[in-house]
């Protein structure tokens, strides 16, 4: 074949980037940098901090007794030498030494190396595999345990360590015969090492995979032996690979720290590195059940070949990065892809999803159908974007994937729909203002200095304390400062302050004002397994690490309480000061203002967790802002919501940036802004005239929502307090401008899923034709100019010009290809577009997707579908968040879809029951054509029985058992078209008649009413609902709450006396 290969050859030597300070594990053909030279001993350092702690080494209980003599005598030497000056000593004893002072650190090795020689340093690694030491609650009490060749001795036991896997990196660099008398040495000592440890000696003679493969059949019954996963790193043989397949649970090629459910692993990536660099491609089956993580992800990313992306494809849906990851590599390689796709298309039964999370048997065809129009889309996007793609790899596929790119070559090409005719077209998808000649208004540069104003506090008297606050409340503002202190002691005090009460009981306990029931608790509960001694000790030493505080507690001095807090921490929960406690800021709001100001101060600059600030802040007022500052550039989203009781200048531009780019929060910054126009005017002003940025149009948006809420006269007098004449009419010519000239000055980039020729496409209701190639692209243009949520006003004109369910299905195919690109974030108008353009189908396709976002793990995406469908403001979308709310599986779904109704209901000023009469939708009924399906030949007719329920008649007005399926003999356009609308009525008035008949039934019984306005919105006008109305008995009723007459539905003119005579109605009974 004289054609070059559009990917890598397969035995190709792979050439990778790796991230910074990342480099693959060593090996002798890449034996890298050399080893830094130690300067500072650690040797020396040995056990001097468990000295230090103990104060004497007589303090320290030491337990070895299960070890042979040659063992206890190497340890009992270990021990002497703790504190004292460490001359050369066996092998045996250094490994001991290192145990003791759980020093497992690569430099230590290095010194070990660099002082006493590679093979010394190769006896001490292979000594450490047979000693242990065991956790212990009280750190003064050191326990060593020998390893055993039956069992492990924790999960330390089946992960590497650091310092033993330092040994590859010098054995890499090692001269040759050193090198081999070092290997010698660990594979004579392997037979006798425990089962577990012996992968890491394999791992650590990469250049000897023969010792892993032998491995691999090694069997250890009294554990999982989990450690034989990393034999990965280095096995050849197949079949040894193939065994290795079931071990996956310590997931060895991605790095992380250390957490409840798993060890740390800082050479995850590394691992991974050096085996596609050591065995190449023929590893990369090997890789797929990790090619979802990014450690993984990200170096096959930059491989071409098509194993590489078929791997990608059959692991993308398994989370957001992997989608954006074949995005990547498909517009990097797209020989490979279009190659990997083809076949994959090609095969009769695709490969199933590699490695965890198993999906079930009943899921399995969805996700199937799913994956393949996936692919389908991605083959296609990528033949109609470069043409020529198909012919450049078709020497290079099999005759199955040939057929698969010639059915697609075979298709008819849609035609580029460009008019020179532009009558018919509206003025913004013809020459948009960003494109004409004209410029854009001009912005003068005016240099004004920062104006003072006095910064505000207010709480509205409608804001309530949550139950849970107001208990915290009156608990700790029972007392002062210093009644409690008084009282309650100093010691006592400190516990309620957050010491010594760790962050699980913290919530539970303490700010329920349940310590002293706690501490009964814990003394009746170590009473009853007899470690009462052990209750006491532990309160001994708690109150001895309090001392610092407790001196600073009576002094009142907030900069040494910091101090004891710190010493407490470091000192009790060994060194970490963040991670258990919590300062309780209900008791801080007790002390005397300064200190409590002093200590808010603090605990922000920190970064310590508290709680209770909303109620710090209600105390302290503006003497807080200092740190508000800090603690809302730290925690955002936490800290944002308590910013609407202050007005201050510092804060109107970060909250003039959210207002501009952050939907979430949009109605926050409008409330601030709007709440505080003198401050947002008197900070923003003076950034309007610099120079074009991010920041000066944030702060031009938020004026020009004080101007569009009436508040001109406001900005008028700030503007004037700089005492310029030009000043006022300049900005007052800015925010006056246009909306249709209000867009950014640079035009975001399509991004590489924007292909709009390929979707549904808008038509004109004028004359039914579809917008042209180039009109596609300015609506491109209109939607990415989509800042914080808001629309650019050229959208809103196409509404108008465009048929409604046109654009409802171009934006639910904009909204299709985000997804498959990985969904990401900046391109994020590509999902809001839904709430612009949807229709109810939208509604009730988004909804699917809401639902089954959680157990994918976005669950973000799935409340921020339930805001886009508030913000679709139509009927069917309200039911829907109700659907959510009262069938999700998920109960944070569920909470959330009914805080979007409760904002729903609030702004329109409805009770629940009146919500609820709104979410019936009209279901498309309003359409005389909405009942008639038209399949060509055959046409079907729609109507309701007496339950709602739908029922199909043919053009024969025969009744039809089901559904229509299709036939050869349908119009191939009108019946697909038909079938899709009959389908989605039926699923919708089924749902609807289930909520709707008993909530009317509910309303017979409590012979509820209803306005004559809503009557007539809610029922007799609503195409759904009178469908049932008709078959209801309705009493009206008059003054003197007296029903005048009931009357089957049968309903007087509008503007009869009839009519100005009814007050209200209420449903008596069926008809």
């Amino acid at each position: 074949m004289d054609k070059e290969l559009p990917w890598l050859a397969d035995n190709a030597q792979l050439e990778l980037k790796y991230k910074k300070g990342k480099t693959p594990l060593s090996h002798r053909n890449w034996p890298g940098e050399p080893v830094p030279v130690i300067t500072e001993s650690i040797i020396q350092t040995l056990g001097d901090e468990l000295l230090q702690k103990a104060e004497k080494k007589k303090n320290i209980v030491w337990r070895y007794e299960n070890f042979s003599p040659e063992w206890q005598s190497a340890i009992t030497q270990a021990i002497n030498l703790i504190g004292e000056h460490k001359p050369s000593v066996p092998a045996r004893t250094m490994a001991a030494l290192a145990f003791i002072a759980q020093n497992d650190n690569q430099q230590l090795l290095d010194e070990i190396v660099q002082q006493e020689g590679l093979e010394y340093a190769t006896e001490v690694v292979i000594a450490r595999q047979f000693i242990a030491r065991c956790y212990e609650s009280d750190p003064l009490v050191v326990t060593l345990q020998y390893q055993n060749e039956d069992y492990g001795y924790g999960y330390r036991s089946e992960t590497y360590n650091e310092f033993d896997l330092r040994l590859r990196k010098h054995l890499s660099l090692a001269e040759e015969s050193c090198w081999q008398r070092c290997a010698d040495k660990l594979i004579a000592a392997l037979p006798g090492i425990t089962k577990v440890r012996r992968p890491f000696i394999a791992l650590i003679l990469p250049e000897k995979p023969e010792i892993a493969n032998e491995l691999v059949s090694l069997e250890c019954p009294r554990t999982h032996f989990h450690s034989k996963e990393w034999l990965k790193v280095v096995a050849t043989d197949p079949k040894a690979v193939r065994k290795l397949e079931r071990y996956w649970s310590q997931d060895i090629f991605s790095d992380r720290e250390a957490s409840y459910m798993s060890h740390e692993n800082h050479f995850g990536y590394a691992a991974c590195a050096a085996l596609l660099r050591e065995q190449g491609l023929a590893v990369v089956p090997r890789l797929a059940i990790y090619a979802h993580k990014e450690d993984c992800g990200s170096l096959l990313v930059q491989i071409n070949h098509p194993q590489v992306i078929r791997t990608l494809l059959l692991v993308a849906d398994k989370n957001k990065p992997s989608l954006q990851r074949v995005a990547k590599y498909s517009k990097n390689f797209p020989h490979a892809t279009l190659a990997a796709l083809a076949e994959l298309l090609a095969l009769k039964e695709p490969p199933a999803r590699p490695g965890y999370p198993i999906i079930e048997d009943k899921k399995l065809p969805a996700q199937q159908k799913a994956r393949d129009e996936y692919w389908r889309t991605l083959l296609q996007t990528l033949m109609a974007s470069q043409p020529q793609l198909a012919a450049e790899v078709m020497p290079w596929l099999s005759t199955q994937a040939r057929a698969v790119l010639n059915s697609y070559l075979s298709a008819p090409p849609k035609p580029v729909i460009d008019s020179t005719d532009n009558s018919q077209m509206p003025e913004i998808l013809v020459s948009p203002p960003w494109r004409g000649r004209k410029k854009k208004t001009s912005i003068r540069h005016f240099s004004l200095p920062d104006l003072t104003l006095a910064p505000q506090t207010y709480r509205s008297p409608n804001k309530h304390w949550t139950p849970e606050q107001q208990t915290a409340i009156d608990h700790f503002s029972a007392m002062s400062f210093d009644e409690r202190l008084a009282t309650r002691g100093a010691d006592i005090f400190l516990r309620e302050l957050g010491f010594d009460v760790h962050s699980l009981e913290f919530n539970k306990r303490l700010l329920n004002g349940q310590l002293d029931a706690f501490d009964a608790q814990q003394l009746q509960e170590y009473t009853s397994i007899g470690l009462l001694r052990t209750y006491h000790a532990h309160q001994a030493k708690s109150k001895q690490y309090r001392e610092d505080a407790t001196n600073a507690l009576l002094a009142q001095d907030s900069i040494a309480l910091m101090g004891g807090w710190r010493t407490f921490q470091h000192g009790f929960y060994y060194g970490n000061e963040q991670r258990w406690g919590i300062w309780n800021l209900y008791l801080i709001a007790q002390m005397p203002r300064e200190m409590a100001v002093s200590c808010w101060q603090q605990i922000v600059e920190a970064d310590f967790h508290y709680t209770g600030v909303e109620y710090l802040l209600s105390v302290l007022g503006t003497d807080a802002l200092p740190g508000l500052n800090t603690a809302f550039a730290r925690h955002p989203k936490e800290i944002f919501p308590l910013l609407i009781h202050f007005g201050a200048t510092e804060l109107a531009l970060p909250i003039a940036r959210v207002w501009h780019l952050f939907a979430g929060q949009r109605n926050l910054a409008r409330q601030w802004i709007l709440q505080w126009p003198e401050h947002t005017a008197t900070a923003l002003i003076p950034l309007v005239f610099t120079k074009s940025s991010d920041k000066s149009e944030a702060a031009l948006l938020a004026l020009r929502l004080l101007y569009e809420h009436g508040h001109g006269e406001w900005l008028q007098t700030v503007a004037n307090r700089w005492q310029r004449t030009d000043l006022w009419p300049a900005l007052e010519q800015l925010l006056k401008q246009s909306p249709i000239e209000i867009y950014p000055a640079r035009i975001p980039k399509a991004p590489d899923f924007w292909h709009p020729q390929m979707w549904s496409r808008p038509r004109l209701i004028t004359n039914n034709q579809p917008v042209t190639d180039d009109a596609l692209e300015i609506i491109g243009e209109m939607l990415r100019f989509t800042q914080g949520g808001r629309f650019y006003s050229g959208l809103e004109q196409l509404k108008t010009f465009c048929q409604p369910q046109t654009l409802a299905a171009f934006a639910w195919d904009l909204f299709t290809a985000w997804q498959q690109a990985g969904a990401p974030a900046k391109d994020n108008w590509a999902f809001l577009a839904l709430s612009l353009f949807g229709d109810e189908s939208t509604a009730r396709d988004l909804t699917t997707h809401i639902l089954a976002w959680p157990q994918e793990g976005k669950s973000a995406r799935a409340v921020s579908g339930m805001n886009i469908l508030t913000l679709m403001n139509n009927d069917m979308a309200l039911m829907q968040l109700h659907h959510i709310s009262q069938r999700a599986k998920s109960r944070p779904l569920r909470d959330n879809a009914a805080e979007f109704l409760q904002v729903v209901a609030e702004n329109r000023g409805l009770s629940q029951e009146e919500l609820a009469d709104r979410l019936v939708p009209t279901l498309g009924l309003n359409d005389p054509q909405a009942l008639s399906f038209d399949f060509g030949p055959r046409q079907f007719t729609v109507r309701f029985d007496e339950n709602l329920n739908p029922v199909i008649f043919d053009q024969q007005n025969v009744r039809q058992k089901s559904v229509p399926r299709l036939r050869a003999d349908d119009d191939q356009l009108k019946a697909p078209e038909a079938l899709a609308r009959l389908k989605g009525l039926k699923k919708d008035a089924t749902q609807v008649s289930k909520n709707l008949l008993p909530r009317l039934e509910a309303a017979l019984r409590t012979t509820r009413r209803w306005s004559l306005a809503d009557f007539h919105s809610l029922f007799v006008n609503h195409p759904f609902t009178r469908l049932v109305t008709q078959r209801l008995i309705w009493g009206v009723i008059r003054q003197m709450n007296r029903v005048v007459y009931s009357t089957p539905f049968v309903w007087p003119q509008r503007g009869s006396s009839a009519m100005r005579k009814m007050s209200q109605l209420t449903c008596l009974r069926t008809l």
